[in-house]
């Protein structure tokens, strides 16, 4: 993949002195086009979506960040909140802004925020498909690439609900992208990239170490690629003097990256502003021994969160991305190879195909290596998806290019290749539906789908299943009640997050005290192994393909 992409190394459409609508090429528009129905949908369905495990700990952490901000630092309850006074807080200070902002529940409000900005990754993935694939297939490129990420059904589902992974696979994905500028500058200009494409390097950078000090992982791939620029003239025959002075001008022209993440890391960090040289390395030892050790069911196995097996990602990965993604992953590691093959070695190297390279596979090496904590499925490593996604859309507009040009008498080919891709994404388009709001429970049709993952892998994540029974639940008891059922003195017990339920009750119905005496209904959802679940009828199942995610039991006294 260090030589990815065909084309020259002009910006797809750079037309600059035509108007806007004369450099927009048809898969521009259509890319546009999917954009504004992907908005629409975002801003319709984000009420759908429930309250999610540790949903309250963000709000009640962007608040107090926020109120850090307003006080000038003298309101200090940010800095001990929880465990989540380790993490930036970037991301949960914009939301707690809106939040006070837009006339809209709180929940709803994230749901909405959050909706829209896994969409900004997908515009990030396009814009690095369409800078590789060069000016020739570039528009096509981004546009495939930018559905491949679209149509992944853990990144839209957890888009709406997960305040730390999304947007810092976010923030990941504009790093690369603009690694990815950095890259063509270092290959293409003998001054090197522009002082622009740097700044927004380091500005992004620190906006991912602003939601998340792992992200120094992140650093990775940049060095990697500085590293490979020098490697090109040494391999070339340049001697030390020589080198010397490359790694001169390259420090030169990228140090301002440096200072420009780390105050943007600081700004969005109110426990590193206390200290902001102890504070960060701080945070960063204590995730090294993340204290998280359970089992959990994986691949139809029992691991452990603390011994996990190498074959965990690549497994995860391989059933949560969509066929035809998988497909483009291995259609671009095949010409990646051959261009390795091919091309002169090392002029040939393209070092946006060493950042992109790099993105894939470095982090899951680093989490072999050391042993990292991980659980949930794939979620702590949301941010592959962005980079996997270009790969699959860089693969997938090679198929469409040079398949032809290997049988040019089968004229049919390119459109039947097109109209399969554009069936494919129907196809999955019709899964997320079927599925929503539960998108991120999708597997892929290698383990049977749905129904063939749930006794080998964990479904919903974080219970918000049970805020769609609650509601249910509510809906239930006033159609067989009338409206006098809402002021009821029912007794809930929940197993599970009790705001995912309580938040869409009734004020009247009230939780047990310490989950003890009587009760009147029981609500659980089926990841959890909740103890001592009492015996009674069913009268709310939430369950997508025959697999319960939730369900409510009435525990009352029949009528006599």
């Amino acid at each position: 993949m260090g030589t990815i992409g065909a084309g020259r190394m002009v910006p797809a459409g750079a037309r600059l002195g035509s108007p806007l609508w004369r450099r927009l090429s048809p898969w521009d528009i259509a890319f546009w086009l999917v954009m504004a129905v992907a908005v629409a949908v975002v801003s319709c369905t984000f009420p759908d979506f429930g309250i999610t495990f540790d949903e309250p700990l963000h709000v009640e952490y962007g608040q107090r960040a926020l109120e850090w901000y307003s006080s000038l630092g003298k309101d200090r309850a940010v800095l001990e909140f929880q465990n989540l006074y380790l993490y930036g807080a970037l991301f949960d200070t914009a939301e707690a802004l809106f939040e006070n902002l837009l006339p809209l529940d709180v929940y709803a409000t994230r749901r909405l925020v959050g909706g829209l900005t896994g969409l900004l990754g997908v515009l990030a993935v396009r814009r690095i498909a369409r800078d590789m694939a060069g000016e020739e297939t570039g528009s096509r490129a981004g546009l495939i690439a930018g559905l491949c990420l679209l149509l992944i059904p853990d990144w839209w589902g957890h888009s709406f609900a997960n305040p730390k992974d999304v947007p810092f696979a976010v923030a990941a994905a504009w790093t690369l992208s603009w690694l990815v500028r950095v890259g063509r500058g270092l290959d293409t200009d003998a001054k090197g990239p522009s002082l622009g494409s740097v700044a927004m390097l380091g500005l992004c950078f620190g906006m991912a170490l602003g939601i998340r000090v792992g992200g120094v992982l992140l650093a990775g791939p940049i060095m990697l690629t500085l590293l490979a620029h020098l490697a090109k003239g040494v391999l070339a025959g340049d001697d030390a003097r020589q080198t010397g002075a490359t790694a001169w001008r390259l420090v030169r022209r990228m140090w301002i990256a440096v200072p420009i993440a780390y105050i943007v890391m600081v700004a969005a960090w109110p426990w590193a502003q206390v200290n902001p040289l102890r504070h960060p390395m701080e945070a960063l030892a204590e995730f090294s021994k993340f204290p998280m050790d359970f089992t959990f069911t994986f691949a139809g196995v029992q691991v452990r969160t603390t011994n996990l097996p190498w074959w965990y990602l690549p497994v995860g990965f391989g059933v949560k991305l969509p066929e035809v993604e998988l497909l483009g992953l291995a259609a671009i590691a095949a010409f990646g190879a051959v261009a390795a093959l091919r091309r002169p070695f090392p002029a040939g190297v393209r070092l946006d195909g060493v950042a992109l390279t790099t993105a894939v596979l470095l982090p899951p090496a680093a989490v072999v290596a050391t042993d990292a904590v991980l659980y949930d499925g794939i979620r702590h490593m949301l941010f592959l998806m962005p980079p996997l996604a270009t790969a699959a859309g860089l693969g997938l507009n090679g198929l469409l290019t040079r398949l032809p040009l290997r049988w040019p008498r089968n004229f049919w080919l390119n459109p039947f290749m097109a109209a399969l891709l554009v069936a494919c994404a129907a196809v999955q388009v019709g899964f997320m539906a079927h599925l929503h709001p539960y998108e991120t429970i999708w597997f892929n049709r290698f383990v049977g789908g749905v129904r063939g993952a749930g006794p080998k892998f964990e479904l919903d994540y974080w219970g918000s299943s049970l805020s769609e029974a609650a509601k249910r639940l509510t809906d239930t008891m006033v159609k067989l009640e009338g409206p006098q059922a809402l002021t009821q003195p029912y007794r809930i017990r929940v197993c599970g997050p009790p705001t995912s339920v309580f938040h869409y009750l009734p004020p009247a119905w009230k939780p047990t005290r310490r989950n003890t005496g009587p009760v009147d209904f029981y609500l659980a959802f089926t990841r959890w192994a909740c103890k001592e679940i009492p015996a009674g009828q069913d009268i709310v199942r939430i369950e997508r393909d025959g697999e319960v995610l939730a369900y409510v039991r009435d525990l009352r006294e029949p009528p006599q």
